[in-house]
Formats: structure tokens, C-alpha cells, sequence
């Protein structure tokens, strides 16, 4: 019962609502609040974000955590892959320029070509290797095995042969 009187005569001294304030005019206030632009109630959301400092302090922590989440998960892709520097996100412009890239196949049977002789050349000095076992390597290097096959199997003759 003592919290009924005291709550009646907080009541009766103003304590909970403004000396002006009428239940009618609650509705009122609610009425005006839809009739606000948007922009208005944005800004108002806004500000009651940004004074207080506890929330705010913590949506920036949030934001921090994420963030140190997302940057150790690409440095651990990144080392994964063997790489020492962190790359930026991929996009599907990217994906889709990359797909569209050819490289040349003279390009790449000089690698290989330059990539086979490195691995056939010995480590000794010439005096050790014959260069005509060297020629001879290049020269089956660089025999078609399909062309080779179809000699063999009589499904073509070269003009040189006739």
C-alpha cells in the first residue's frame, strides 16, 4: 500500500510527467513523431547513438575485432599460398579479366624449352658432355610425339620421304 500512495503522490507532485503533460497528449506526440522526415528522425537516432559513450566505445571495439578477424584470415591465406605480402580482396572484374588472358604458346614452349635444356646441361665443364648428345636431347625435345606417332602407324609421309 505504501508503494500505491507514494506512486500517487509522486504523481500528484509532477514527478513522473511534466507539469503540461496530458495523457491526450501522448498521442499527440506520436502522431508528430510519424509526421517527421525521415531525415529528422535519422538524426535524432544518430545522436542518441553518439552520446553515449558506452555503446559507441563498444560498437567500435565490434568493429575492431571484425576487422583484426578479417586481416589475420587473409595473412593466413597469404602464407598458406607462400606469399609474404597481403593482396587485396578479390572481385569478380578480377576473376572475369583473368579468365580472359592468353598467353601466348610460343611463350610457353620457350619456358619449357629453356626449363629442359637448364635441367639436361651438366654441371661440369664441356670437357665431361658431348655437345652432339646435348643436340641430340634438343632434337628429341622437340619431335611431335603425335606427328612421330602417325609416321610410325604409315598415316602420313612427308614429301621428303617419297
Amino acid at each position: 500500500m505504501s508503494q500505491q500512495s507514494s506512486l500517487a503522490a509522486a504523481r500528484a507532485d509532477n514527478f513522473y510527467y511534466p507539469p503540461e503533460w496530458t495523457p491526450k497528449q501522448e498521442e499527440d506526440l506520436q502522431k508528430k513523431k510519424e509526421a517527421e522526415p525521415v531525415l529528422v528522425q535519422l538524426q535524432r537516432v544518430s545522436d542518441a547513438r553518439h552520446s553515449d559513450d558506452c555503446a559507441l566505445h563498444k560498437a567500435l571495439q565490434a568493429q575492431l575485432r571484425s576487422q583484426k578477424k578479417r586481416v589475420a584470415e587473409e595473412e593466413f591465406a597469404s602464407s598458406k599460398m607462400g606469399l609474404g605480402i597481403r593482396l587485396l580482396p578479390t572481385t569478380k572484374e578480377d576473376a572475369c579479366i583473368a579468365a580472359h588472358v592468353k598467353f601466348s604458346s610460343r611463350f610457353e614452349k620457350n619456358r619449357k624449352d629453356k626449363r629442359a635444356s637448364i635441367n639436361a646441361a651438366s654441371i661440369f665443364p664441356e670437357s665431361f658432355f658431348n655437345k652432339k648428345h646435348l643436340e641430340l636431347e634438343d632434337k628429341r625435345r622437340k619431335i611431335s610425339v603425335a606427328a612421330a606417332y602417325n609416321l610410325l602407324s604409315g598415316g602420313l609421309k612427308p614429301s621428303s620421304w617419297l
